[in-house]
């Protein structure tokens, strides 16, 4: 009887000992990546067109995410959805941290993952790639709105294939660059 509870406790212990360090790696890696992911994908600006500003997200880590929503917030806390034109082509490599922005070409495969829309205007970003987002002046109530904060709202696969939600915010410096870009794009507008 003593050798039947003996091994009952010895596998019991073994059970939990072995999911406490499966849970422990699961915690561990997924922070990681969601670390990586707060310091790789960022939205960063780009020269403004004729008719519209322009914002990047790039994807400059190894996972798939889906980019949920950009979003600018006034400060009379005004929220404006940007609008997603498409790939840009172009891709952040994280490897080396002073690589610029590089055309995504495999000499070796010739093949490409572009970024793309998916269900409910979701747009899909590949390892490796970056994707274009927009706003223009008929998506700004107020023209001398100005521009408090700028969000990604993304979600990436954990370790057992669930999906997370997370929010990154733009720096200060991006912020105040888009609503420079703003304000010349409002005045080459009205100018023209």
């Amino acid at each position: 009887m003593l050798s039947i509870v003996q091994s009952i406790f010895g596998t019991v212990t073994s059970f939990v000992i072995w999911s406490g360090l499966v849970y422990l790696f699961y915690v561990l890696r997924n922070r990681s990546l969601e670390h990586k992911l707060r310091q790789l994908i960022r939205p960063s600006r780009s020269d403004p067109d004729e008719d519209r500003v322009h914002v990047i997200c790039a994807n400059g880590t190894d996972v798939r995410v889906t980019v949920r929503d950009v979003r600018l917030i006034t400060t009379d806390d005004n929220h404006i959805s940007l609008t997603y034109l498409g790939d840009t082509g172009d891709v952040i490599s994280p490897r080396r941290p002073n690589d610029i922005i590089a055309r995504r070409r495999n000499g070796v495969t010739m093949s490409e993952e572009k970024a793309g829309l998916i269900e409910r205007n979701f747009v899909e970003l590949p390892a490796q790639t970056a994707g274009l987002w927009a706003l223009t002046a008929a998506q700004v109530g107020q023209a001398d709105s100005r521009f408090a904060q700028c969000l990604l709202v993304i979600d990436y696969p954990t370790l057992l294939n669930t999906r997370k939600l997370m929010v990154v915010t733009a720096t200060d410096d991006i912020v105040a660059a888009l609503n420079d870009d703003f304000r010349t794009y409002l005045a080459e507008r009205d100018l023209g």
